[in-house]
């Protein structure tokens, strides 16, 4: 049985959805869920396998993953990193700077899941202001993904974040 840390920053709660799904893939291990503020770096060296997870936010994962990784002294073997965004494709290396504090030590990033989630909690007349400021080509674009990004998170993704975690199970 692997001691498994999910560990995620989450401002809408589409990410902390998705971390509930790895979580249930995982049945029959250790696993600790726990938003990222409540992590003590030094206690990263007591897991097996850190599945590290946040919201894209301009192009980045939020800055406490990487806090959190350059403030502990010893790291464990192995990393598992989760997203979820609203782009029009999939983020551009959000975990870049997380990436760069696991270089100094000996840890394999294992997989990354990706995942769609709903702009929730930016206001509707915002989201129509910014989709009218486009060109009349790049509007219907955008307005077609904004269609597809609504309920994400879905169930069909869940299942996928579920599945992963199976996957990345039967890696070690």
């Amino acid at each position: 049985m692997l001691k498994i840390l999910i560990t995620y920053f989450s401002k809408t709660g589409n990410t902390e959805r998705v971390a509930q799904s790895i979580k249930e893939g995982l049945e029959g291990q250790e696993i600790e869920l726990k938003p990222v503020k409540d992590i003590d770096p030094l206690c990263l060296k007591d897991y097996d396998l850190i599945f590290l997870g946040s919201g894209i936010y301009a192009s980045r994962v939020n800055k406490s993953l990487s806090d959190l990784i350059i403030a502990a002294q010893v790291l464990p073997q192995n990393f598992v990193f989760f997203c979820t965004h609203a782009s029009v494709k999939g983020y551009q290396d959000g975990f870049k700077l997380v990436k760069r504090a696991l270089k100094k030590s000996s840890s394999n990033i294992l997989g990354e899941f990706d995942c769609m989630g709903d702009n929730i909690g930016i206001p509707e007349a915002t989201i129509k202001s910014m989709l009218e400021k486009l060109p009349p080509d790049k509007r219907k674009e955008a307005e077609e993904h904004q269609k597809r990004l609504k309920g994400r998170p879905n169930e069909d993704d869940l299942e996928n974040a579920k599945k992963f975690s199976k996957s990345i199970i039967k890696k070690l």
